[in-house]
């Protein structure tokens, strides 16, 4: 006998339709809805125990749906659903959106390459630590006021150019010597200090968790030359970015 036969489906495609009545008949639910809410809100919050214990919840309530007939692809598939959710809550949260994208595109990248089920699951662990940790920092930063917010944007939607003090004063509409002061008064650095603060941190990221060389990185971040980025790597890190690679 079939379920739930006098429900009214006409507007659905006969694959869909077919899921929804096997979903049903089974009588395993697909994992409700309120558990990934409540691991997102925690997400938020920047809770990392908490958000552990809701994807905990999570993966125990009910049963994922059934994206592929292989293991890998499934696992795989998920993940990526999974990251989806991390980032946009992440954002939600404040974390800058260019940072959110990295991370968000640099898992998958690793994800597409686990050779098992397993290596994606202890990638979605620590996924979740690494975007619970993006927004604990966020929320953890002194607030800026709206021209040194402005500036800030400016650099991390700009990284990937040679990027001028005028540039940023004129970002924060503010004239050169009076932003140059404001900046180092809230954040403790000159502007071209935190110009290169953001782009050694995001060359390290990039070096650990993706597969792009020295070149490639020196000339997505803006620099001169391989030699110049390789210099300022060491002067920041005190080690060169081929060691961290290797």
């Amino acid at each position: 006998m079939r379920l739930f036969s006098n429900d009214a489906f006409d507007y659905l495609d006969q694959k869909t339709k077919k899921i929804l009545m096997e979903t049903r008949e089974s009588f395993i639910p697909h994992t409700p809805y309120i558990y990934e809410k409540n691991m997102l809100a925690a997400v938020r919050q920047g809770d990392l125990e908490l958000t552990l214990k809701c994807n905990r919840l999570m993966e125990n309530a009910g049963k994922a749906g059934t994206l592929s007939k292989d293991p890998l692809q499934q696992s795989k598939i998920l993940f990526i659903s999974h990251i989806t959710m991390l980032t946009r809550a992440a954002m939600d949260a404040g974390v800058a959106e260019d940072l959110a994208y990295a991370m968000s595109d640099s898992y998958i990248q690793t994800a597409l390459d686990c050779t098992s089920p397993r290596q994606v699951q202890a990638l979605t662990d620590r996924s979740i630590r690494d975007f619970v940790g993006a927004v604990r920092h966020q929320k953890n930063s002194p607030p800026y006021s709206r021209a040194t917010r402005k500036a800030v944007n400016y650099i991390h939607s700009h990284l990937q150019e040679k990027i001028t003090l005028k540039e940023l004063a004129d970002a924060a509409a503010l004239s050169p010597g009076r932003f140059s002061h404001l900046f180092r008064e809230e954040t403790g650095l000159s502007p071209m200090a935190y110009v290169r603060k953001e782009k050694m941190e995001t060359a390290r990221t990039m070096l650990l968790y993706s597969e792009y060389k020295l070149s490639e990185i020196s000339t997505i971040l803006g620099f001169s030359s391989e030699s110049h980025f390789i210099r300022t790597f060491k002067e920041y890190f005190g080690t060169t970015p081929g060691k961290l690679q290797s």
